[in-house]
């Protein structure tokens, strides 16, 4: 029954008001809290403060007295506690501290000291040349020298014209100096931002050059596999035909078509492992791969193109993996077309192939030197070493290019071959 008593509006809409006044003490607060100095601001504008204030009360600098010295003491107070802010509001800072030292004289003559008026309006013009803009800079330095000027004609004790000098060539040369330093901040930053972008964009071509070599193994891996598979399809019809004539001769064809399944299956797990995103549709019939047997085609290529190329061998040379066969290939057609790209005239390269029981080591040794005489190293070769990487990496082996300590560029590979051997 007390329900009635209780006005209408309180019922249906009670604190109506209150989200807005909330959103609006939120307002303030961030804008606060935006406009509040530093710590060790407001530390440095205190200093100059309390030095001020002896200065005036104890006349360090030998003043002569002029007015209240309590309006002389408010206002210096004024003067240099704004410089709390000279940084966070460089320019409402200047016109500040210029206004607390020039328009009391205007009104009555009070004293002037060194520090509560001079140096709190060169520190303020000093922080907006460093700090602000370039209309900042102009209004601050107008106000100062306006502040100067009005304390020169209206106080008795300053107008000689040797005061002229002694005021303004501080304050053009502090706000020279913080221009300077604020533009040599810009174009630092903006030098931060451009390496910045450089590294994004290297980054971006180095992934998408990856992207692209792994792309090419795949393609390569798919024919292998087409190969292997096209093998065994011919090896077990004609297993199928000698089961009754010659058994024997079967059971070898069996053998070879389980050896050739095997290694199909390595290089399909590898394919997939290697693969991102969905495989390219209607791609067009490759040529075969190249293996190791065609080196010598490679090497007169090479050799005509102003490199002669000297090919090692140690240990037995034997049939590899079809995927190690090409990689091998492939890690000496990159390491021979850098060699033609960096090494310079009158350069020469030497492939060394090592045979060991588990594994095939590939080096290639250049004596060159770059087209301008620097030796080349792998900062100089493009990204024919993130896809030989690759590659490597994708059958567990090890690759190192480095410059060599006589002259020259070296490029060494370790692939392991035990697993993948075919005998």
């Amino acid at each position: 029954m007390y329900e009635s008593l209780i006005p209408q509006v309180l019922v249906t809409r009670p604190f109506s008001g209150l989200p807005s006044s909330m959103a609006q003490l939120t307002r303030l607060s961030s804008w606060l809290e935006a406009q509040a100095p530093s710590g060790t601001d407001v530390l440095f504008a205190l200093a100059v403060t309390v030095f001020a204030q002896l200065d005036l009360r104890f006349n360090l600098d030998n003043s002569t007295q002029y007015g209240s010295p309590a309006a002389a003491s408010l206002f210096g107070a004024t003067a240099t506690m704004a410089l709390a802010w000279r940084r966070r509001s460089p320019r409402a800072t200047a016109l500040t501290v210029a206004g607390a030292v020039a328009i009391p004289e205007l009104v009555t003559v009070l004293t002037t000291t060194l520090w509560g008026h001079l140096v709190p309006l060169l520190i303020a013009c000093y922080s907006a040349a460093r700090w602000g803009g370039r209309r900042t800079t102009v209004v601050a330095t107008t106000a100062g020298v306006l502040a100067i000027a009005i304390i020169l004609v209206r106080v008795p004790s300053t107008t000689s014209l040797s005061n002229v000098p002694f005021t303004l060539v501080p304050l053009a040369t502090l706000v020279i100096i913080g221009r300077s330093l604020r533009l040599r901040d810009t174009r630092a930053r903006a030098l931060a931002e451009e390496a910045a972008l450089l590294r994004e964009a290297q980054a971006r071509a180095l992934a998408s050059a990856i992207d692209d070599e792994r792309n090419r193994i795949a393609r390569e891996l798919h024919d292998i596999i087409a190969h292997c598979v096209t093998v065994m399809v011919v090896q077990s019809r004609a297993s199928e035909a000698l089961i009754r004539v010659s058994p024997d001769r079967a059971v070898e064809s069996l053998h070879a078509v389980q050896r050739t399944g095997e290694q199909a299956i390595g290089e399909l797990h590898r394919m997939l492992g290697l693969l991102r995103g969905a495989t390219p549709e209607n791609q067009p019939v490759a040529p075969p791969q190249p293996t190791t047997a065609v080196l010598p085609d490679l090497f007169t290529r090479v050799t005509s193109a102003g490199v002669p190329v000297e090919l090692r061998t140690e240990g037995t040379p034997r049939e590899l993996a079809p995927g190690i066969d090409l990689a091998v290939y492939r890690v000496i057609q990159e390491a021979l077309t850098n060699t033609i790209k960096h090494a310079g005239s009158g350069a020469r390269a030497t492939v060394r192939l090592c045979y060991r029981p588990d594994a095939i080591e590939v080096t290639v040794d250049d004596t060159g030197l770059g087209p301008t005489g620097i030796r080349h190293d792998a900062r100089h070769t493009g990204h024919g070493l993130v896809g030989m990487a690759e590659r490597v990496a994708l059958y567990g082996g090890s690759v190192s290019a480095r410059a060599r300590a006589g002259g020259g560029f070296r490029v060494h590979v370790t692939l392991p071959v035990d697993r993948w051997d075919t005998r």
